[in-house]
This record gives structure tokens, C-alpha cells and sequence, in this order.
């Protein structure tokens, strides 16, 4: 099934026929930019067999998208509305599956078998994703065990650019996204690309996942768990020092803090966000050797 001419259109008519009240409760925020949907598709640069799970599929834009590229799809939906729309749209796919179903609940195991997958499989991701469940969902996927090996995501423009940030806004966010992927900005879209139009501006974000091979790189051999019980200590409390935090948080002699500080050649009075990912890996390596 092809794209319709008028997405605007095609989902006014849905939202009628379906009886559906779009807004905040599910963060539905119907994509009806068709240049938009084209910068996806051409950021995933999807192959013909590329597994991919798609995660909110609303009115079945994206979806539609999707399936004339591959027919490997699954789609997890929240709301229980919409699933039999999103069932029809791929009736004719050999291998498309709706899952309706929260993807923070809907389990490894489960997504894999749907995908038919084996646990060391590549896939991709490819969303329009609900504004309240980024934070919680970035976290799944780019920390969890089960990785994709790409992902496109339409977030919110704000926390787009938070996963990018430069020293001086640096946060725990920024160093999720920075060890676990190569993240860049697409394009910022515009509210306008949406119906109902949200009341902020949204991203295309890709991001090429690191394996593990390149996480142990860039931080020397360094366990993650341990860089992480320094970056959490670090962030705290952002307005004091980052010195002050790590003494207070892990108990480290403030001598020897200053001394591997001045060895680092990292003032003294630095906060937490204002270190480079670089030096967050060399500090929580310096630490780690005391």
C-alpha cells in the first residue's frame, strides 16, 4: 500500500473514523510531513531483509514507509485503538507483526521472537517516539543487554540536543549516548510536521550503536560499571564542584583528589558538566587506579 497524497488528509479522516482524541495522555502526535518521513527512510538506510521494530506506530505513516522497504517489521503500539488499523496496513506483508503493548513492559524475548530473531541478530529501530517515554526508553536501548545496531528517532528537539551536548551542558544523558553510540542530528522539524501539532520543535536523531569492543576502548579497558558509580557521584549536585562531589559520594581523600585532578590537568573548580566525555573517561580511569 502506497503512501496517500494528503497525509493531513488520511489522518483526519482516521481520527474521525477511528473516534480517536490525539494529544498529551499517549504523546500522539501524528507525523503528516511526507519530506519528513522521506529524511527517516533515508537516515535508516534500510537493506531489503533489515529486521526493524518500530515503536508507536500511530495512524501507520511510518509504518507504510517502512514495509515498502522491508517486509521484516514489527510494530509496538500502546494504544489498543490502533492496532487493527496497523494490522490491516500489512495484511499483505510476509512478515509484519503488531505488538499492542507498552515497549518500557514488552520484553527482550518477546521482540526477539517477533522479529525472529537470534539474541546476537542485528536490527534496527525506527520511531516516531512518544515524548514521555524517551528518557526511559533511551535508556533501555542504549544501555540494556539487547542492542540495535542503528536507530532513527524523532525526540524531542531539546533532548536531541541535550545527547549531543558540548562541556558546559554536559549531563548523565549526554554520557549514556556519547559510550554507547554515535549520535547526530538529522534535521529539526517543525511542529507543523505534526497533527495535533505539539508545542515544541522535534529532531531526527540517529544513532549508530558502539560494540563492546569500542565501549571498552574509549574507556581503556575500564569496567562501565565503575565508570559510572564516578559519573553518578560527579552529578549529584551539579552547582557545587565536581571535586566536592566525588568526596562526599565515594569518600575519596580530598589530597589525592587534588592530586589526580592537577595530574589531569582539570581545574579544581570544574563541575560536573563542564568536562569534556573524554575527560569524564580519563578521570573515572585515574580514580580507578587508587
Amino acid at each position: 500500500m502506497s503512501l496517500p497524497s494528503s497525509l493531513l488528509a488520511w489522518t483526519k479522516q482516521l481520527v474521525k473514523q477511528y473516534n480517536l482524541r490525539p494529544g498529551r495522555r499517549l504523546g500522539q502526535h501524528f507525523l503528516i510531513d511526507r519530506q519528513v518521513l522521506e529524511q527517516i527512510m533515508a537516515a535508516a538506510e534500510l537493506k531489503p531483509a533489515t529486521p526493524v521494530l518500530e515503536v508507536g506506530g500511530g495512524l501507520g505513516a511510518l509504518t507504510l514507509s517502512l514495509l515498502n522497504t522491508t517486509p521484516r517489521l514489527t510494530v509496538v503500539e500502546l494504544d489498543k485503538n490502533l492496532a487493527p488499523l496497523l494490522q490491516k496496513l500489512g495484511l499483505a506483508a510476509e512478515h509484519f507483526k503488531v505488538i499492542s503493548g507498552d515497549i518500557l513492559k514488552v520484553s527482550d524475548k518477546v521482540l526477539q521472537q517477533s522479529l525472529s530473531l537470534e539474541p546476537d541478530d542485528d536490527f534496527y529501530i525506527v520511531a516516531n517516539l512518544p515524548y514521555e517515554i524517551s528518557g526511559a526508553f533511551l535508556r533501555r536501548f542504549l544501555s540494556g543487554v539487547w542492542r540495535p545496531e542503528i536507530m532513527v528517532l524523532l525526540l524531542q528537539a531539546e533532548v536531541a540536543e541535550r545527547l549531543v551536548a558540548k562541556p558546559g551542558e554536559v549531563s548523565l544523558l549526554t554520557l549514556q549516548a556519547w559510550l554507547a553510540a554515535e549520535v547526530k542530528i538529522i534535521k529539526k522539524v517543525r511542529p507543523s510536521s505534526f497533527y495535533p501539532p505539539p508545542r515544541v520543535n522535534s529532531a531526527i536523531v540517529k544513532f549508530k550503536l558502539r560494540t563492546v569492543e569500542e565501549r571498552i576502548a574509549l574507556l581503556s579497558g575500564l569496567s562501565e560499571e565503575y565508570f559510572w558509580q564516578v559519573a553518578k557521584a560527579g552529578f549529584t549536585a551539579r552547582r557545587k564542584y565536581l571535586i566536592s562531589n566525588l568526596h562526599r559520594q565515594l569518600k575519596f581523600d580530598k589530597s589525592k583528589l587534588i592530586e589526580i585532578f592537577k595530574k589531569l590537568d582539570i581545574p579544581l573548580s570544574v563541575r560536573a558538566q563542564e568536562l569534556s566525555l573524554e575527560q569524564w573517561a580519563e578521570l573515572a580511569g585515574g580514580l580507578n587506579k587508587e
